[in-house]
């Protein structure tokens, strides 16, 4: 929850004590949800242009875009690239301890989804790739010539990628299926429009599904790299470094909520009773004599047991006597 005074409004100098007392942590908290953006827009970029534009998957039976796991990486990716921020930011800014615990737990979970999704297709790509070959030709011999958006897709990855039919030009005269060989698959372009390949030197001799599965090996190499060398390994270094400057920051808020909203028996606030205490004593010291040499010697240093970063805890209490 926010620190709030005992009379139920908003504390008026805490937002200047968090700011002050709080910005270590929240520069650590601002630096992660930076940097698993940064690596989020790395790899949606990295997968819009090698899955979703380019027409070559649309070539692989298996591998359809509404199936489960590309449906969690979609939520995964919306997550940790705009929720995860701003959820941390929030929590940040408010200093709030659920808030906190939920950001750390989110965080948690999206590389526990990570480790799960990535284990799954370890697996799952092995098995696409031995089943691409019998896949591309079951689906070359019912669709190419009758579906008109795969015959043009076939055609634009023969032109392009210098192969012929699924496992080489033979395809195109077996003894399920008769056609002529288009001309995607020459060699050099004919002289007529409509006209086909002849012979055996005019046309590409190398199969498609090399080029599918080059380009299937590729996509997933690179998908992997930004996936786990990159936001995994982030979300990991960030897990084992909020786990412990959150802890610690909860106890700050905790220290500064006991000052600004606990009340004593009397509803007086613990640090306006000590600033005034302080006031007094220092009245007190002026009109002795013996407290001269007293207070011309320099003050001793306290050590503050709070852990890291005591100097913003000494400037709370300076701010506090104020």
């Amino acid at each position: 929850m926010p620190l709030r005074r005992a009379g139920g409004g908003v504390a008026a100098g805490a937002s200047g004590i968090g700011v002050r007392a709080m910005r270590y942590y929240r520069l650590w908290i601002y630096t992660c949800n930076t940097a698993l953006l940064a690596g989020a827009l790395a790899f949606s970029g990295a997968a819009a242009r090698t899955v979703f534009l380019d027409f070559r998957r649309a070539l692989i039976p298996s591998l359809t875009l509404y199936q489960p796991s590309f449906l969690y990486a979609y939520l995964a990716l919306v997550t940790q690239g705009g929720a995860l921020q701003l959820l941390g930011c929030v929590a940040a800014l408010r200093l709030s301890e659920k808030l906190l615990n939920a950001y750390w737990l989110l965080l948690l979970v999206l590389l526990f989804g990570d480790v799960v999704l990535g284990a799954f297709w370890a697996f799952r790509f092995e098995r696409i790739c031995q089943e691409l070959k019998p896949a591309l030709r079951i689906r070359f011999y019912q669709e190419y010539g009758t579906n008109n958006d795969l015959t043009e897709m076939w055609n634009r990855l023969q032109a392009e990628n210098s192969c012929c039919g699924v496992t080489g030009p033979d395809d195109y005269n077996s003894s399920s299926v008769q056609m002529q060989i288009p001309m995607s698959c020459c060699l050099k372009p004919p002289p007529a429009v409509n006209a086909t390949c002849d012979g055996d030197q005019q046309h590409h001799s190398t199969g498609c599904d090399e080029r599918l599965l080059a380009y299937l090996r590729s996509t997933a190499s690179l998908l992997a790299i930004l996936g786990y060398c990159v936001l995994a390994f982030l979300k990991m270094c960030f897990l084992g470094i909020l786990r412990y400057e959150i802890r610690e920051m909860i106890q700050k808020i905790r220290i500064l909520r006991t000052e600004l909203e606990l009340p004593n028996a009397n509803g007086i606030v613990p640090g306006t009773l000590r600033a005034e205490c302080a006031e007094s004593e220092r009245e007190s010291l002026l009109v002795r004599p013996e407290s001269a040499a007293f207070l011309s010697s320099p003050p001793t240093q306290t050590k503050n047991p709070n852990g890291n970063n005591n100097y913003e805890m000494r400037e709370y209490r300076r701010h506090d006597n104020i």
